[in-house]
């Protein structure tokens, strides 16, 4: 985890040291910054994120969680893209990605409401 704070303050300190003399070069050293930061994490995540897996497969419940999985995939990647593209001046292009990751979150989301909505009423008889 130092490694990766290490990593963001300096990617931190050197876009707001580029941005006051060359303002154009300081979002892409920003950016260059979170991928790495990115990659590092997800190097980092890896070993849990197969323990949760093989901990779905084995359990009843492996179709919940892997909608579980992909809504915080989707939720981290609009999130993540949405910061980029505010980085980068465009705060439309951000506040529709945001909008985008929340509907599809919504939809993911849909079947397995629907199971637990059945589920409901058939054990209220209904």
């Amino acid at each position: 985890m130092l490694k990766l704070v290490g990593i963001a303050t300096l990617s931190a300190l050197s876009g707001l040291i580029l941005r006051g003399q060359n303002g154009k070069i300081a979002p892409l050293l920003s950016l260059s910054g979170a991928l790495l930061l990115l990659l590092l994490f997800f190097r980092r995540i890896g070993g849990a994120v197969a323990v949760f897996c093989d901990l779905a497969e084995r359990s009843a419940l492996s179709p919940y969680l892997e909608t579980l999985l992909k809504v915080l995939s989707c939720g981290y990647l609009a999130e993540i893209g949405s910061g980029v593209c505010r980085e980068l001046g465009e705060n439309s292009a951000a506040s529709a990605l945001e909008c985008a990751g929340r509907a599809e979150i919504l939809l993911l989301c849909l079947p397995d409401f629907l199971t637990l909505t059945d589920l409901a009423l058939s054990l209220a008889g209904g």
